[in-house]
């Protein structure tokens, strides 16, 4: 099953005003592209009014990780990213129900944000599952992981913070791994080239999909050494 079949089947429930004032920004793809500098820095201080770097989730979907994480860590705060509007509103939701405090959502494109990464603003970014972009060449140059950015990661990252990318898929992941293991600045933090296990405080809606269908689950962390 697709990743957007699997997102069309979440209810589509809009955020009441108070909820959305509290946990959701919604940032429009052209005004991103044509004036960036109208919108906030992607950093603690401008986002929580609190000093320290922040953990970000790419492409949160319905929010199940990154609210579970937000949960477990109350002194770490979480933004997670999503461009589909349909997931993010149950992220919400779901966020406004546990009563977090430590956690906002952005719906916008991630590959139009970069101009508003401050630098050494992140600890750990999370990027579960993105989408293989599978079918040719015009679709592969939309794959996210790519040696820009890790780039903008180096830039964005304490020195020591990670990345952790999770796939289902043994080819794109090798994609990936062949990205990384280029780029001298990050190292991973396994002796393994990739893991085999996941089991994270909250699974993603993919990851119990693809469980499912007994589908194996990869992983590498990579840690900004320079």
């Amino acid at each position: 099953m697709s990743r957007g079949r699997r997102i069309s089947r979440v209810k589509y429930k809009i955020p009441s005003e108070k909820i959305s004032k509290r946990y959701l920004r919604e940032w429009d793809s052209k005004t991103l592209f044509h004036s960036p500098e109208r919108f906030p820095k992607l950093n603690r201080s401008e986002l929580f009014n609190r000093a320290g770097p922040i953990c970000i989730d790419i492409g949160c979907g319905t929010g199940e990780f990154t609210n579970a994480l937000a949960a477990q860590n109350p002194d770490q705060d979480y933004l997670g990213i999503e461009i589909s509007r349909r997931a993010i509103y149950h992220a919400v939701h779901q966020a406004a129900r546990y009563h977090l405090e430590n956690i906002l959502y952005l719906k916008a494109d991630f590959k139009l944000l970069g101009p508003l990464f401050s630098q050494s603003s992140l600890i750990t970014v999370y990027l579960n599952f993105p989408d293989p972009n599978y079918g040719g060449e015009n679709r592969r140059k939309h794959r996210l992981f790519t040696p820009q950015f890790l780039d903008l990661m180096h830039n964005a990252l304490i020195l020591g913070g990670t990345i952790q990318v999770v796939t289902d898929q043994k080819t794109f992941l090798n994609d990936m791994l062949e990205i990384a293991e280029s780029d001298h600045r990050f190292a991973k933090t396994h002796p393994d080239r990739y893991l085999k296990t996941f089991s994270p405080p909250e699974k993603t809606r993919f990851q119990i999909a693809w469980e499912k269908f007994e589908r194996p689950v990869y992983r590498f962390i990579l840690t900004k050494n320079l």
